[in-house]
C-alpha cells in the first residue's frame, strides 16, 4: 500500500513497473537480485525497486525488499533518509527521488559541515535501532546540491530487537561500528592515519574487518603473483 503519493495511483504505478521490467530504458541500476526504476511523470520522479529471480530466488529477494522496507519505516521522517511511499502491490519499494551525486563522484572537502552532518545523521538512525552495515559503499551515500548527505539502500541494515535476541543484539553492535568506521573512512578518505584525536574515539577495527583486510593481503601477495608467472 502506498501512503502520500497525489500525481499516481498504486495501480497505476503496478502496471508501469510490470510493463519496463524487460527494458533498460528506465534503468538505475539493475542486478541478479533486483532492478531499481526512475520514474517520472511531469516534475514528480520516484525510485522503484523490484525484486527479480525464479520462482526459487525471487521469494528470497522479494523478503530481502520487505525487509528494506520495515527499515525505512523505522527511518521514517530523518532528513538524511529518502521517503518511502510503501510498497506498490506488497512487491514494488516507492521512494523519494534525491537529486545528487554519490560520495564517490563528489567527496566534500573534509571542512566542509557534510561530515559533521553525516555523523548526526548516523547517531540519529542508532538512536532509532537501526545500523546501516554498508555505509562504506560510497554508491550508498549520495551528496546534495547544498552539501547534505542521503543514505540509501538499507538492504543488508540491521535493527536492534526488543528481549533476549543475543545474536541480533551482537550484529547490530558489529553494525554500528562499521557505520562510525565507514564515516570515518569518507571524512578522511580513507586516510586513517590522518585521524584527529577527537575522532579516534570512534574508530575501530572490527575483527570481521581485520579478517577481510588479512584475506586482501594474502590474495594480493600470493595469489596474483601466481597469476602474473
Amino acid at each position: 500500500m502506498l501512503q502520500n503519493l497525489d500525481f499516481v495511483s498504486e495501480s497505476e504505478l503496478t502496471a508501469w513497473v510490470n510493463a519496463h521490467l524487460d527494458s533498460a530504458a528506465n534503468d538505475l541500476s539493475a542486478g541478479y537480485q533486483g532492478k531499481t526504476l526512475l520514474f517520472q511523470q511531469g516534475s514528480h520522479k520516484l525510485v522503484i525497486k523490484a525484486p527479480l529471480g525464479n520462482f526459487i530466488t525471487r521469494p528470497i529477494n522479494l523478503a530481502l525488499l520487505r525487509h528494506e522496507f520495515r527499515i525505512y519505516q523505522k527511518l521514517a521522517g530523518m532528513h538524511a533518509v529518502p521517503v518511502c511511499y510503501g510498497m506498490a502491490n506488497n512487491e514494488f519499494l516507492v521512494l523519494e527521488f534525491i537529486e545528487g551525486k554519490t560520495i564517490r563522484e563528489y567527496r566534500p572537502d573534509i571542512n566542509s559541515g557534510f561530515y559533521e552532518s553525516l555523523f548526526t545523521a548516523v547517531e540519529e538512525m542508532h538512536r532509532h535501532q537501526v545500523a546501516h552495515f554498508d555505509l562504506k559503499r560510497k554508491e550508498n551515500l549520495l551528496v546534495t546540491a547544498d552539501d547534505k548527505p542521503k543514505i540509501i539502500d538499507f538492504g543488508v541494515s540491521i535493527y536492534k530487537k526488543q528481549g533476549l535476541h543475543f545474536l541480533n543484539h551482537f550484529l547490530f553492535k558489529l553494525a554500528k561500528q562499521f557505520d562510525y568506521n565507514a564515516w570515518l573512512r569518507h571524512k578522511y578518505d580513507k586516510r586513517i592515519e590522518l585521524l584527529s584525536e577527537e575522532d579516534k574515539v570512534f574508530y575501530k577495527k572490527t575483527r570481521t574487518e581485520l579478517i577481510s583486510l588479512k584475506l586482501k593481503d594474502l590474495y594480493k601477495k600470493y595469489i596474483r603473483h601466481y597469476y602474473r608467472k
